[in-house]
C-alpha cells in the first residue's frame, strides 16, 4: 500500500459513541494491548466497576497512543498546574531493589520507577535548557 503525503480525512461511524470511563485495564498479548474502559458504580452493593468498552491496539499504536497521551498531559499541566491526586489512588513506587527482580526486571524497575517520579513525585526531573531562567539561579 502506497504511503499518502495528504492528510486523512477524519468521519465519524453512524455507530459512534462518546462513553465516560473512570476505570481502566490492560490485557496485553505478543500482538496487542487492549484496554478495557468502566465506570465505577458505588450504589451496587458490593461497589462494582460496569464495564462497557474494549478498544484493542496493535503494539506499535499503543506506543503512539501512549506518547500522545503525555504530550496532552503536560501541555494541559502546563496550562492548568499539575493534576492533584488523592493519596490512595496514586499506584505504589516501582521498586528496583526487590530481589525477586533478575537483571532485566531491575532495569526495567529502574525506568519505571523513574517515569512514576515524573507523574507523581514532588521534584520531577526537567533539562536544564527547559527550566524557567529563575530556576537556574536556586
Amino acid at each position: 500500500m502506497p504511503e499518502s503525503s495528504e492528510a486523512p480525512v477524519f468521519r465519524r461511524s453512524e455507530e459512534f459513541t462518546s462513553l465516560y470511563a473512570n476505570n481502566v485495564q490492560f490485557e496485553n498479548s505478543v500482538w496487542d494491548l487492549k484496554i478495557v474502559l468502566g465506570e465505577l458504580d458505588q450504589s451496587k452493593t458490593p461497589t462494582t466497576v460496569e464495564q462497557h468498552t474494549a478498544v484493542i491496539l496493535p503494539w506499535q499504536q499503543a506506543k503512539l497512543t501512549a506518547y500522545y497521551l503525555i504530550v496532552n498531559t503536560m501541555i494541559y499541566e502546563a496550562q492548568n498546574g499539575k493534576i492533584p491526586f488523592p493519596a490512595r489512588i496514586i499506584p505504589q513506587r516501582p521498586d528496583p531493589e526487590d530481589p525477586a527482580l533478575d537483571e532485566v526486571g531491575i532495569r526495567v524497575a529502574k525506568y519505571l520507577a523513574w517515569v512514576y517520579d515524573q507523574f507523581f513525585g514532588s521534584d520531577p526531573y526537567m533539562p536544564p535548557s527547559l527550566q524557567p531562567a529563575d530556576a537556574e539561579t536556586k
